[in-house]
């Protein structure tokens, strides 16, 4: 990637408030490979914010089942006014992805995507490659936690080897496979976590999990790892998102992979706590505020 070639310089408005910052579509390079057998695109777009400054800290932000949309968005905007850089990943775009039943096999065929994105800010002139997080919404959550315990693509070079995000934050990332003998511990080593603080976001009526308290029981089972659990009363899937009517689907993936009816909907309450959690967390990390 050529640094140089950017959309130009904007003047971005956030809150009411200007701040100057480079909005640019980019190509990431992906790195290694899936793990289900499919094929691994060669690249992803996906879009760069800069804000003011040398030796930015930094956020990749990873969508969910249903592509970028308003979450993306809506973080995307506050990170950049509090002067972090931020990488919007168009995983579906670079897959031809365009409805919910044409997802990759599993989430691990993504973590080329999101190592990728790691690897093109770590060599960014303006950011600080020691002060990179990732933010994950769903699919993307369960990518925030899987690169939490330090799981890498299939295949991965030998530049990956010692590769670390210096901040997790998943929302919703179905704590159910997370739990001690999960799911997710069939192909997730949760042995020996990277060490690096983790936030889960989740709401009390997400429908993926089997029940409220299941998020909270993460943190004994997972001793090693520094995490925060926010849940928030009433809300459910997605509870960060611009949707105001509820949209309701099946994923095989609920209940523990039994399968079940989800409900997404956002509230404006869970979105604004989760924003100043966000802000919180990663000012004291990556900000040393």
């Amino acid at each position: 990637m050529n640094f140089a070639q950017l959309t130009g310089a904007l003047l971005i408005t956030f809150c009411g408030v200007a701040h100057s910052a480079i909005l640019a579509n980019v190509k990431v390079k992906t790195v290694g490979l899936g793990y289900s057998g499919g094929a691994t695109p060669a690249e992803v777009p996906a879009k760069l914010t800069l804000p003011e400054g040398e030796k930015l800290p930094a956020v990749v932000i990873v969508h969910g089942s249903a592509g970028p949309d308003s979450r993306g968005t809506f973080h995307g905007e506050y990170l950049v006014s509090n002067g972090f850089a931020v990488l919007e990943l168009d995983m579906w775009a670079a897959r031809g992805v365009t409805g919910f039943n044409q997802r990759p096999k599993t989430t691990l065929d993504t973590l080329p995507d999101v190592w990728g994105a790691w690897s093109y800010l770590s060599e960014h002139p303006k950011i600080n490659k020691d002060k990179i997080a990732i933010m994950g919404f769903s699919w993307g959550g369960v990518n925030a936690m899987t690169t939490a315990f330090g799981k890498k693509p299939k295949d991965s070079p030998q530049s990956l080897a010692q590769a670390k995000f210096a901040a997790h934050i998943a929302f919703y990332p179905v704590c159910d496979i997370w739990v001690k003998n999960g799911i997710a511990s069939r192909v997730v080593d949760q042995s020996n976590p990277t060490g690096f603080p983790v936030q889960i976001h989740n709401g009390t009526r997400d429908d993926y999990d089997t029940n409220p308290d299941v998020c909270q029981s993460l943190k004994t089972a997972h001793p090693q790892m520094p995490l925060e659990v926010f849940m928030y009363e009433g809300a459910s899937h997605g509870f960060d998102s611009a949707t105001s009517q509820p949209i309701q689907f099946f994923d095989p993936v609920a209940k523990n992979a039994k399968g079940g009816q989800v409900t997404l909907v956002g509230q404006d309450k869970a979105r604004a706590q989760s924003k100043e959690a966000v802000l919180i967390f990663l000012k004291k990390l990556l900000q040393g505020n």
